[in-house]
């Protein structure tokens, strides 16, 4: 009788650990999927228009390889306009992802224009955007308005806030300056420009508002294999 029962035991506790040990180990479909995308899901692309200001005055000092200045913190916001992109079958054209990164947290912006499919993907992109977050960070919805123009440009995230910022002109006083390889924005060239207006506010802590910091426009190409972004 002893040994009966010494083997039902045995029984059990098999049939409890193989279930556990059967739900924890991730689907053969998840492993397979890394073989031609992300390891958290499908291969991607986009391209497009990025529009960006921080609160460091012109030139930001963070774009060269140094420290923020002249403030001893350097917040960004800023906006992917996908001209042309795709998260695996998802079409993301004509969509925008914003984000800022603040003092409390960073903050990723889904366009409101986006399906739920196309917000699962933009939301999963972020994620591989910001691989190693130093802080929190939440993602919301929002009406992103980005404006990119001949002698400037233009961001608006809903009413969390946005700037404006006119081209530096160079010596011509018709070409804008353009840095190329900067080393903040994975971006080939870089037009710098100034901020009218930078001003933020959210319900995570994050708040700046100034006036002529530094902004930056470019031309943006990524995909799931860019080694990094910014």
């Amino acid at each position: 009788m002893k040994r009966r029962s010494a083997l039902r035991v045995a029984w059990a506790l098999l049939l409890t650990f193989g279930l556990l040990a059967w739900n924890t180990f991730p689907a053969a479909s998840d492993a397979t999927k890394t073989t031609t995308g992300t390891a958290t899901g499908e291969h991607w692309e986009i391209s497009g228009d990025l529009t960006e200001a921080c609160t460091c005055a012109v030139p930001c000092t963070c774009n060269f390889g140094g420290g923020p200045s002249p403030r001893h913190y350097c917040y960004a916001l800023f906006s992917l306009d996908i001209q042309k992109g795709h998260y695996g079958k998802a079409k993301l054209n004509g969509l925008r992802l914003a984000g800022t990164h603040g003092k409390k947290a960073d903050v990723w912006y889904i366009d409101e224009r986006a399906s739920p499919e196309q917000a699962s993907a933009l939301k999963a992109i972020a994620r591989r955007l910001l691989k190693d977050p130093k802080k929190k960070v939440y993602v919301e919805t929002a009406r992103i308005t980005q404006e990119v123009g001949e002698k400037g440009n233009r961001l608006e995230v809903g009413e969390r806030g946005g700037f404006e910022a006119d081209y530096i002109m160079g010596l011509d006083k018709k070409t804008p300056v353009v840095v190329e390889n900067n080393t903040s924005w994975n971006i080939p060239r870089s037009i710098k420009g100034k901020t009218k207006r930078l001003h933020y506010k959210d319900r995570h802590g994050n708040k700046f508002d100034l006036k002529e910091t530094n902004s930056n426009q470019g031309k943006f190409d990524w995909t799931d294999q860019t080694p990094v972004y910014f």
